[in-house]
């Protein structure tokens, strides 16, 4: 199976999945919780744009191999952020603040994060808690910090009880502290 007709079966799942039960209350609560009523204009534009976002999120959570049951929840979040970006899109199209064209180079006007001192201070405190760590330890941060996994993602990754997860999390903690 080629990767395009791939691609397209996981978009169907994710509408499928969407259009199952009542999924699509999500974009609905995401705006509610916008406080983005009816008879705001932008109302049928943001609430196909949330579904949208749930099908990329839907799929985003596959790739990612979460449970199930944690679907809904990583969902609403990446609906609720997308919508949240788009409403303040609008916000600088109103206020007249001003969009970069495609022929502007955007990294070229960042600075460079490399030459900072909080970078510098950033990765010799993260290089020096690695090394105090055990294997546990760093796995957990890894999984979590790198990854998002909840405290159950991570136990059943690694084959243990949320209890030892905490006790992972508690050592980060007191090695980050020292």
């Amino acid at each position: 199976m080629t990767n395009n007709k791939k691609q397209i079966e996981l978009y169907q799942d994710a509408f499928n999945f969407l259009l199952d039960g009542d999924h699509e209350l999500v974009v609905y609560g995401v705006l509610k919780k916008l406080h983005i009523r009816h008879d705001n204009p932008y109302y049928d534009d943001l609430v196909q744009e949330g579904m949208v976002a749930f099908a990329e999120k839907y799929i985003q959570a596959i790739n990612l191999k979460k449970s199930p049951g944690s679907y809904l929840l990583f969902i609403y979040q990446g609906v609720y952020w997308h919508l949240l970006d788009c409403l303040r899109k609008e916000m600088r199209h109103r206020a007249g603040i001003e969009e970069p064209d495609d022929e502007t180079d955007l990294l070229a006007e960042l600075e460079d994060k490399k030459k900072s001192v909080g970078y510098y201070d950033t990765h010799i405190i993260s290089d020096e808690l690695m090394t105090q760590l055990t294997r546990e330890e760093a796995r957990y941060l890894s999984l979590a910090y790198d990854y998002g996994m909840n405290i159950t993602e991570i136990a059943k990754e690694c084959h243990c009880s949320r209890t030892t997860v905490y006790q992972w999390r508690r050592g980060v903690i007191k090695k980050f502290q020292k």
